[in-house]
């Protein structure tokens, strides 16, 4: 079953428009080089790095069996090969994502150009620009590797018009890559179930393109089915992002953070620039349009799936939609093109006049964007981890999960930094602090109980400890001194 595609289109500017998206991709790829380098690592991207540099591939596949993550273990030898080439560092650990989010900027253009012209495929590029996906690209997870597998498949979709077993064998390839890096990317097949469900007859089997996707999607679920029901077995009602319609509600805002107001923007123009009267009445809308509009079920149907199966539910779960409502967005304007010719052009220009300076705003202040706070948690640490160690204490104590990988991670001597566990209705991020305890099997990260505090009090000080904590530490028979309370909460212990 083949997608209609739009006439040819004269080439004209064709050779233009392709190098404004070169450049326009380079700029993005250049500033989140330049962020990679510059911001500290956080939570997540430190397990990441963690479970990358274990010794072996199969290390990292008993370290992921004891739910220390929950990616599968493709990306972190990918990340893991990054390290050996460019050397360990922030910038290593996040090109790869960098590199993916150019990559997918290019795919999306080149699907949205085969089917209008390369305007509005700079107008695909200028609407991921605005989304989220520049974040992702400057960060060590695989949320936009996630985006180019999926932007991939999208233009195999869209340029192999016939249902040939090459193009079926290319297109279910890249769904089994996308599968490989997140357990969620199956669920990228559903716009292409969904638009053959609608033009369905009788007696009129699947393409084959789609059965050879949902093969190669299905496949490394089946080869990772250890790695997911292990977790799936930990965490099943701890994990830390149960569905709920709110969250359903923010996975489209988080897909564009300032959609509503770019959207409002393009209608003002549409309005202000309708200016040619005309009796042309607009293209009909094409196949491959629906199918991008399609991609915007995909967090409902995941939405479903997490309620009845799963109980995992994230909004960037579903970063794949994106490539498909980029095509979609543009494939639409291309429809009006005879009432607004110069709307266009303007809408192209506030979009990446948006997205560049948002970019560049970040790139001045590379401290601005620090998810949770943690970074600027670690600095804080960092800034008075030497004043602590002149105390002569010989053990430094977290009570938080998050705060204590990050100091440990970048501390001068993580070899004295330990997590005291609590109770567990008194610990602080039961969830993280779970996983990183499975992670400890196979890093050197010390817990400690209440048992070993008492016998290590009079050279151990505390960081981040809460007044309950406290509290509860007076009424077991420690005195407590707190000399510090800015910028960490430290206290001595008698």
């Amino acid at each position: 079953m083949a997608l209609q595609e739009l006439r040819l289109r004269p080439q004209g500017h064709e050779i233009a428009y392709f190098l404004l998206a070169v450049g326009l991709t380079a700029y993005y790829l250049v500033t989140t080089l330049y962020l990679s380098a510059h911001r500290l690592l956080w939570f997540d991207e430190i397990l990441t790095v963690h479970i990358a540099r274990l010794p072996h591939w199969s290390t990292i596949w008993s370290a992921l069996g004891h739910a220390s993550d929950t990616q599968p273990p493709v990306y972190y030898i990918i990340v893991r090969f990054s390290e050996k080439i460019f050397g360990q560092g922030e910038l290593a650990d996040r090109l790869p994502s960098a590199m993916a989010m150019a990559i997918a900027m290019l795919f999306t253009f080149d699907s949205t150009r085969r089917l209008t012209n390369g305007l509005y495929g700079l107008i695909a590029v200028a609407v991921l620009g605005c989304s989220v996906l520049p974040y992702y690209g400057y960060e060590a997870r695989p949320y936009t590797l996630f985006v180019m597998f999926s932007a991939v498949a999208l233009w195999l979709w869209i340029r192999s018009g016939d249902d040939s077993r090459l193009s079926a064998a290319l297109f279910g390839l890249a769904m089994f890559a996308g599968g490989s890096i997140h357990y969620y990317f199956p669920l990228s097949l559903v716009p292409y179930a969904l638009w053959e469900a609608i033009r369905w007859q009788p007696w009129q089997r699947p393409s084959l393109k789609l059965m050879a996707g949902t093969a190669g999607a299905i496949i490394p679920v089946l080869l990772f089915s250890p790695l997911i029901l292990s977790f799936s077995r930990q965490f099943h009602d701890a994990f830390w992002g149960h569905p709920s319609f709110w969250l359903l509600a923010k996975s489209f805002s988080d897909f564009f953070p300032n959609g509503l107001m770019l959207l409002a923007f393009v209608m003002v123009c549409l309005a202000l620039l309708n200016i040619e009267q005309t009796t042309e009445q607009p293209d009909a809308i094409s196949d491959t349009e629906i199918l991008g509009w399609l991609f915007l079920s995909v967090p409902i149907v995941g939405f479903l799936i997490a309620e009845a199966v799963t109980k995992a539910f994230a909004p960037r779960y579903f970063i794949g939609a994106l490539p498909g409502v980029a095509v979609a967005f543009a494939c639409c304007l291309w429809r009006q093109r005879q009432r607004s010719r110069y709307a266009s052009v303007a809408i192209l220009a506030v979009l990446t006049a948006w997205g560049t300076a948002n970019q560049w705003q970040v790139v001045r202040h590379p401290k601005s964007v620090d998810r949770a706070g943690s970074q600027a948690a670690t600095r804080r640490y960092l800034s008075l981890e030497k004043t602590v160690h002149q105390q002569h204490v010989k053990h430094i104590l977290f009570f938080d999960a998050m705060p204590y990988l990050e100091a440990q991670y970048y501390s001068k001597y993580p070899e004295e930094c330990a997590m005291i566990l609590l109770p567990r209705d008194e610990q602080p991020d039961v969830h993280s602090a779970h996983v990183i305890m499975n992670l400890s099997r196979y890093d050197p990260l010390q817990f400690w109980h209440i048992d070993e505090l008492k016998q290590h009090a009079s050279d151990t000080v505390l960081i981040g400890p809460t007044a309950n904590t406290l509290k509860a530490l007076e009424q077991s028979g420690f005195t407590l001194e707190v000399p510090v309370t800015e910028p960490w909460k430290v206290a001595y212990l008698h």
